[in-house]
């Protein structure tokens, strides 16, 4: 059987999308299953939240002060509007850091209202206002609080990714060697 999730607005069809999905029970068995149940698939954006739960385990967020709205937007991918933008520019200003120290590249930002304010403003996007700046000054805090480089932190072999790769193999229960990169 193949699953399906279809997104609309209104009566508009906007996409169709073809899903795989697998119901385990407790014990690993597959006990219900649409698609291929042996789907390589990523978390992407959705592993956001347990990629940073070392923030709070390792005492980062406790260290450098850091809010509710902080580390709600470390932990999500936002719209590139102006309080996510001062949410991560609040970030990095904590760690004494500029948003030059970002690796996530430069990207409009998703709400189209803060994407034409910027046009209108004659500005180019900028790394802060990529949807995932808020996960990057996560990793940057995580980081600087364990004392390790900064530089490549977005990097696989890093100490930073390595910790984060350890948190989704634990709530996963997949092991670190099996995960992709």
């Amino acid at each position: 059987m193949t699953a399906r999730v279809v997104v609309s607005r209104g009566a508009t069809v906007e996409s169709v999308h073809r899903v795989h999905v697998v119901v385990a029970d407790a014990a690993g068995r597959i006990v219900a299953q649409a698609g291929d149940p042996q789907r390589v698939t990523f978390y992407r954006s959705a592993a956001k939240p347990l990629q940073m739960l070392p923030l709070v385990e390792d005492g980062v967020v406790a260290r450098f002060g850091l809010t509710a709205e902080e580390l709600a937007v470390c932990c999500a991918s936002h719209g590139g509007e102006p309080a996510h933008v001062a949410a991560v520019s609040s970030v990095l200003a904590k760690l004494g850091l500029g948003a030059g120290a970002l690796a996530c590249g430069a990207q409009a930002p998703l709400h189209e209202a803060s994407a034409l304010a910027l046009a209108a403003r004659g500005e180019e996007p900028q790394p802060i206002h990529n949807n995932c700046s808020g996960k990057h000054a996560g990793m940057l805090a995580l980081a600087l609080a364990h004392g390790w480089p900064t530089s490549g932190y977005h990097q696989a072999g890093h100490p930073v990714q390595r910790r984060m790769r350890a948190e989704i193999a634990r709530w996963s229960g997949v092991p670190g060697s099996e995960l992709a990169a």
